[in-house]
């Protein structure tokens, strides 16, 4: 009974690391907003994404999982900060577009260059938490969150050409 309770705790928690790894993938732009294929988009787009990967291929021990929450928990303020800066300041862009009266690109400057900042803090927050938990993994869970992520990328490959239109 202990061992079924302890389960599903642990099984809640790595639901919790996956969610808040999700809410960190979020800071680099969404690859459904590029038109570039990802083999040439930067290799820092990706960097958000890690972190499941790396928690979900690794199987983590109960010691391990306590480290990574301990990390997450430690970011989690300055990244929730930084989400609420981002959705402010695109909201604030998109108020600008929308409102009447003339608008060069000029004058979205600022806000621009403010989103771009915070997606660049953004995706640093999300690499550093990745690389600690990367740190506390054994060379073996390495090698299989390596091969989760090539697999990964061999499946969205086969999205990407299942999806691509015909042409004539």
């Amino acid at each position: 009974m202990a061992d079924a309770i302890r389960k599903r705790h642990a099984m809640r928690g790595q639901v919790a690391l996956v969610g808040l790894a999700a809410l960190l993938a979020c800071a680099a732009p969404a690859r459904a907003q590029s038109a570039l294929p990802s083999t040439l988009m930067s290799p820092g787009e990706d960097a958000g994404l890690l972190l499941p990967l790396l928690i979900r291929g690794a199987a983590l021990t109960p010691e391990q999982e306590t480290k990574v929450r301990d990390i997450i928990a430690a970011r989690r303020a300055s990244t929730h900060a930084l989400l609420a800066q981002l959705r402010q300041a695109q909201h604030d862009l998109a108020d600008k577009l929308f409102a009447p009266g003339a608008l060069q690109e000029t004058d979205l400057a600022a806000h621009l260059q403010q989103i771009e900042q915070l997606r660049t803090q953004l995706l640093q927050e999300s690499t550093r938490v990745a690389l600690e938990v990367r740190a506390i993994l054994t060379a073996a869970q390495l090698t299989k969150a390596a091969q989760v992520k090539d697999r990964m990328r061999t499946l969205q490959s086969e999205m990407r050409q299942i999806l691509q239109p015909v042409r004539p």
